[in-house]
């Protein structure tokens, strides 16, 4: 799984591949709960956990230094490649196509309540179906996705409601 670790302009790539003989260079001892002394090519810093992790964001002590550090996992890297931010609000009330396809089925209707990681439309693209699912919990509004049409990059199948 690949997950990057970003704070101020900085980006740490972590992944099983790339990363391997560096992690494997580390030495992590844990010194109390959440807190670790980390050993990095002979030179040791404590790590502590302050706050979170919340909406892939967490606050950490790194030698006595709290920053706050944002991770992103595989499904927040691709939305953010994709020009989306899993933490932003507004992206969240409003599901955009993330690619060009095929609608096979919309799977929720204006006032559905729908639970973060519910199916709510079957996209066919490059002969592969994808099921989109909800990134909050919340009420439909309107999905102006309809079964058996093509939809664009970036076009608007689903929005929620504010509650």
């Amino acid at each position: 799984m690949a997950m990057e670790i970003r704070w101020d302009d900085k980006v740490v790539e972590v992944s099983e591949d790339k990363n391997r003989e560096l992690r494997e260079s580390w030495v992590w001892t844990q010194v109390g709960p959440g807190s670790y002394r980390v050993n990095v090519e002979g030179k040791n810093y404590t790590v502590s956990a302050v706050e979170g992790p919340e909406n892939s964001k967490m606050v950490v002590r790194i030698s006595g230094v709290e920053r706050e550090v944002e991770i992103l996992d595989d499904r927040a890297l691709l939305l953010d490649r994709m020009g989306m931010s899993a933490g932003d609000a507004a992206v969240d009330l409003e599901l955009y196509a993330p690619m060009p396809g095929k609608v096979l089925s919309v799977l929720v209707k204006p006032g559905d309540v729908v639970q973060q990681g519910d199916s709510l439309i079957v996209l066919e693209a490059m002969k592969m179906e994808n099921v989109i699912k909800s990134s909050v919990s919340a009420t439909v509004e309107s999905v102006p996705a309809n079964a058996d049409s093509a939809v664009e990059k970036g076009e608007l199948l689903v929005k929620f409601s504010q509650e």
